[in-house]
């Protein structure tokens, strides 16, 4: 803008349009508005561009597999830590704790770190978990040492660590025991064992140490099976099946449980076949038999040595069943064969020493029998002496005492047998003052003597003829008492004879019948009084005789009279006295002519019950 000189002036010319001056008028700010406006819309442009591609523009993430922790920012590091951890892997857990571990408890982002580090943590845990129940303890275990100290996943892990190891010791019994039991061929066992496992976590009948284990305990069975059959076989100790068992045997595998135990049983059935079959054989001098078991013993059984060592012996011991002494020397040459590199050797020499210990036993016997034959006490007492020459561990020493007995026995008959044969000669008249003398006579015969047993026997026979001749006239007196009547009198003389006496049992069945007879006539009396009581005694008397048959038909006419007429004396009481007509009819017994009308009257007298009046409600 021009401003007006303030320094006075002389008047100019008046200026008329003609005379005035071209000049150009002054600038204004509204002669330059449209400039104005372009500037601003192009600066306020340029500075939106500028922060709209400031906005857009991608963050310069770092390089978390490139980044260096002693320059990495704080930042940097839990990018790349919560990065790792997404993984959920433990890889990835351990290394998003190891980039954050170090970073400075005064940080402050540290609380995030540390709710970061709790979480990765557990997820560590959970992790180890997983690994525990699946039955991988060991993994577990090194999990759980990765989780940072100071979270409290790290004591959650304590608590778990003692629970997996507990569990893991109770499942590592568990497996132990029923491989120890499949080892057995116990399957059964191994079975309820291996059904433990899912009660403590059902996660371990889905691991492959449990599956291995089912398929071992099903495998184990099949081939315990095989084992049982095969020792069925065995057990009827004949070669056919002996062998057959072995060939059983032979089918378990080596990667067996039960293998170590089938090839026991394959070497013990084979060595069977030798020490048991013809061994068995031989004892039964079947040498041919033993010959043939012994020579199919398999070869792998490696007993083809004993094997023929044993044929040699057995063909020697067959020498000696001539039980001569010949025979045995023919043994011991033969037996002599072996030398001392052979397996039988020892047991030729054991059974060499027992044929010259029965040679000399033999000759002994040959030579005592030859003396005995002489069949006299002398000749048997020398006898005796001589085979008590053969000592106790002599193979012969029972046979030999078996000799020496039968000698003893014939001595013995021949110093008692005059001793029973004078008893027999006192006896023989048959009177008391001979069985006296007679068993006094053979009881000079000693217990453990030849002739004991026979002179007891004749002893007990003439003692019950002596006891017969002695207590026969007690019965005779009774008898005669009996038959007058005197039925008192015949008791007292037969209980004169003593328990335990010959006729003691003759004497008590007299007595049973006579003391019947008594009680009769007792019942009888009562009867003939012709009262109520004497017939209810009558009655009470006469029942328990009805057993004895010599009795029997005069016991039941007794029986119905008397209750005939005690039925007529309640029909007297029926109508005046009906209690004691009542009273009469119950003493009538079953079985006589009157009880069926007594039973009647019984239950016409007898007064009904009164009806119970009903409960009032």
């Amino acid at each position: 803008m021009a401003h007006a000189d303030m320094t006075p002036t002389p008047d100019p010319k008046p200026l008329t349009p003609e005379t005035q001056p071209v000049t150009a008028p002054p600038a204004s700010w509204l002669d330059h508005w449209p400039w104005l406006m372009a500037g601003t819309a192009l600066a306020s442009g340029l500075v939106g561009f500028g922060a709209m591609v400031w906005l857009l523009r991608l963050p310069s993430f770092p390089k978390c597999h490139r980044l260096f922790l002693p320059t990495a920012s704080v930042a940097s590091r839990l990018y790349c830590a919560q990065a790792a951890a997404r993984s959920k892997d433990v890889a990835g857990l351990e290394r998003a704790i190891a980039l954050v571990a170090d970073i400075p408890a005064d940080h402050p982002q540290r609380a995030d770190i540390d709710r970061l580090l709790n979480t990765w943590a557990m997820d560590l845990l959970a992790l180890a978990n997983e690994q525990a129940q699946a039955g991988h303890l060991e993994a577990a275990l090194a999990i759980t040492q990765k989780i940072p100290p100071g979270t409290a996943a790290a004591q959650l892990a304590q608590e778990e660590l003692r629970k997996w190891q507990m569990g893991w010791t109770e499942v590592t019994r568990i497996y132990e025991e029923a491989e120890m039991a499949l080892r057995k061929g116990d399957w059964r066992t191994a079975m309820a064992q291996a059904s433990l496992l899912p009660t403590i976590n059902p996660a371990y009948a889905q691991t492959a140490r449990y599956q291995e284990l089912n398929q071992m305990i099903l495998r184990t069975r099949q081939e315990a099976d095989i084992l049982a059959q095969a020792e069925r076989l065995a057990q009827e100790g004949q070669v056919v099946p002996l062998l057959e068992a072995m060939a059983k045997a032979k089918t378990i595998p080596k990667d067996s449980y039960l293998f170590d135990q089938a090839q026991a049983k394959y070497q013990r059935w084979g060595r069977d076949i030798l020490d048991v079959v013809a061994v068995r054989e031989l004892r039964a001098r079947n040498l041919a038999g033993a010959l043939a078991a012994a020579q199919q013993v398999p070869a792998d059984v490696n007993l083809h040595e004993e094997v023929a060592d044993f044929i040699v012996l057995a063909k020697a011991e067959s020498q000696t069943w001539s039980d001569t002494v010949a025979g045995y020397e023919a043994a011991i040459r033969q037996a002599k064969t072996l030398d001392p590199s052979r397996p039988l050797y020892n047991q030729a020499q054991i059974q060499i020493e027992t044929w010259q210990q029965t040679i000399v036993a033999l000759r002994l016997l040959n030579q005592a029998r030859q003396i005995a034959s002489g069949r006299t006490i002398a000749a048997w007492n020398q006898a005796i002496a001589l085979v008590q020459r053969i000592p106790s561990n002599n193979p012969l020493w029972n046979r030999a005492q078996a000799e020496a007995d039968g000698w003893y026995r014939q001595i013995q008959i021949a110093e008692d047998g005059p001793i029973l044969a004078r008893a027999e000669g006192l006896a023989a008249p048959g009177t008391i003052a001979a069985y006296t003398s007679a068993i006094a006579a053979a009881q000079q015969i000693r217990p453990g003597r030849a002739l004991y047993a026979q002179a007891q026997e004749r002893v007990r026979e003439w003692q019950i003829r002596l006891e017969t001749l002695q207590d026969q006239p007690y019965l005779e007196a009774a008898q005669q008492a009996a038959e007058r009547g005197d039925w008192q009198g015949a008791i007292n003389e037969a209980r004169r004879v003593q328990a335990g006496r010959a006729l003691y049992a003759r004497a008590q069945e007299r007595i049973k019948q006579w003391q019947g007879r008594l009680q009769l006539q007792d019942a009888e009396k009562q009867a003939a009084l012709n009262t109520p009581n004497g017939w209810v005694r009558a009655l009470q008397l006469a029942l328990p005789l009805r057993q004895q048959g010599d009795l029997k038909p005069q016991v039941e006419q007794l029986l119905n009279q008397t209750s005939s007429k005690l039925l007529e004396h309640a029909r007297q009481q029926e109508a005046n006295n009906p209690t004691e007509a009542l009273h009469w009819l119950k003493h009538i017994p079953p079985g006589t002519a009157a009880y069926t009308a007594a039973q009647e009257l019984l239950r016409k007298l007898t007064p009904s019950p009164s009806p119970q009046p009903s409960p009032t409600p």
